[in-house]
Formats: C-alpha cells, sequence, structure tokens
C-alpha cells in the first residue's frame, strides 16, 4: 500500500512538472532574433552580425533546471561584417568553410546556477546555460552566462508574436583555435583568437506543436520523440516525424 502511494505521488508530481513545460520557438525570418561575434585584435576590430537565427527550447517555468533541451543554429553564410571580401574569406576553407560546416549550433542539456528556479511575468532570471557549442565541425563542452525573461500573453506582448514569449540574452568567449580555426600569418593582429559571442531572441510558445517530435536521422534510434526539434509548421503529414498525425 505504501509503495502504491508513493508511486502515486511520483506520477502526480511528475505529471504536474510536465504540465509547466512549455517549447518556445524562435522566427527564423525575424532579423531582430540574431547572434554576433566581436574579434578585438590590437590592428584591427571586428564585428559581425548574423540573422537568420533558429533556435527552440523546451523549459519548465517553474522550475527551469527540470530537465531543459534545446537548440541554436546559426547558418555560417548569413554573418555579415561590413566587407563582403572578407564575409568571403569568412566562409572559405581556410576559416569557417560553410561549404562543409554550415552552421553553428548550441544544443542545451542543462540549466545551473540560477537567481530563481521559477520563471515570472517579465522577471529576469540569471543562469548558466550548460550544453555543447559546435562550429567548423568541432563540438565543446561549455557553459554560459545568460538572462531569461517570461512574458505571459498580453495585448502589449502580442505586438511582437503571439502567444507567451521567452527572451534570451547570452554572450560568452571561444578561442579559433579551440574548433580547429588557424590564424593565417598574413592576418595575425587583425584577428584576436578569442572570439565574443551574443546570442540574443525572442521566442514564442505559439510557434510549436503540443506534439513535439524529431526527424529522422540516419539511423532508426534517431528517430524518436525529441520534444526539442520540430516546430508546428513542420510536423504535418511528415514520414520523418513518429508523431506526427497520418494521413487519413
Amino acid at each position: 500500500m505504501k509503495t502504491k502511494i508513493n508511486l502515486t505521488a511520483f506520477l502526480t508530481l511528475l505529471l504536474g512538472l510536465n504540465l509547466f513545460a512549455q517549447t518556445f520557438s524562435v522566427d527564423s525570418k525575424d532579423g531582430r532574433n540574431q547572434a554576433s561575434f566581436i574579434s578585438d585584435a590590437p590592428f584591427e576590430k571586428i564585428v559581425g552580425i548574423a540573422s537568420g537565427l533558429d533556435a527552440t527550447v523546451m523549459i519548465n517555468i517553474i522550475d527551469v533546471t527540470q530537465k531543459p533541451m534545446g537548440k541554436v543554429k546559426v547558418p555560417i553564410t548569413n554573418i555579415k561584417t561590413g566587407i563582403d571580401l572578407r564575409d568571403e574569406h569568412l566562409r572559405g576553407d581556410m576559416w569557417l568553410n560553410a561549404a562543409k560546416f554550415p552552421d553553428a549550433e548550441f544544443q542545451l542539456t542543462g540549466i545551473k546556477n540560477t537567481t530563481s528556479k521559477e520563471l515570472n511575468d517579465s522577471k529576469k532570471v540569471n543562469v548558466t546555460l550548460v550544453g555543447k557549442f559546435s562550429v567548423h565541425g568541432v563540438t565543446k563542452d561549455i557553459e554560459v552566462p545568460a538572462t531569461l525573461i517570461y512574458f505571459k500573453e498580453s495585448e502589449r506582448t502580442k505586438a511582437k508574436a503571439p502567444g507567451n514569449l521567452l527572451t534570451v540574452n547570452a554572450d560568452f568567449n571561444i578561442k579559433l583555435t579551440d574548433y580547429g580555426v588557424q590564424i593565417p600569418s598574413m592576418v595575425v593582429g587583425k584577428v584576436d583568437e578569442e572570439v565574443k559571442i551574443s546570442v540574443n531572441f525572442v521566442a514564442s510558445d505559439a510557434n510549436s506543436g503540443a506534439n513535439m517530435c524529431g526527424t529522422c536521422g540516419p539511423k532508426k534510434s534517431e528517430g524518436k520523440c525529441n520534444p526539442c526539434a520540430m516546430k508546428k509548421a513542420e510536423m504535418k503529414n511528415n514520414p520523418c516525424n513518429p508523431c506526427a498525425p497520418k494521413k487519413k
């Protein structure tokens, strides 16, 4: 009897946590969702901005540390530094090699060091995002300081986007050599080995379906449900989505 009560309590708690898990996705066509980088070398300061940022985050608004998941993806070809020739070099095989490695990605696996575990309407929460950052074909475990703000849908927020909103602002540094990018001798002093990256976006739960499932990978095991993969628009009759409604 005691085991049954404990099991019931556990299932009730688990269900309660799941009820507060929400999935937020960005509108990748909104140019205000973007990533930027700064290379501050002795002879030259380079600022790059990339639009077309795509992101999906599943987070429990009553306890953000409870199994958060998410992915942020930025197309390398979208990076603009203000000089076309420099942008072309940046995308080339001597630098980020966009033809072979088209995206920079951050995969969220955890959240810690929170000033508050709960997201309350319009209240800023400082956190550390734990995950894996990939660029130039190299993936590293990283921890990223960030701020999260949750907004319940209102007439004011609808001017930005429908649905409940989650804003994310994050800043972190990487070393180019850690990701297999070597600075040619001809530009030493013009490109800093350490680059500061900033990511800023607003995501809405109106962009995500209630049935978040992953796309098919090369293995069957990779086609299982993934709560932070697909957006609502991508779910309908998708043959690679094991949870999508079947055609009648």
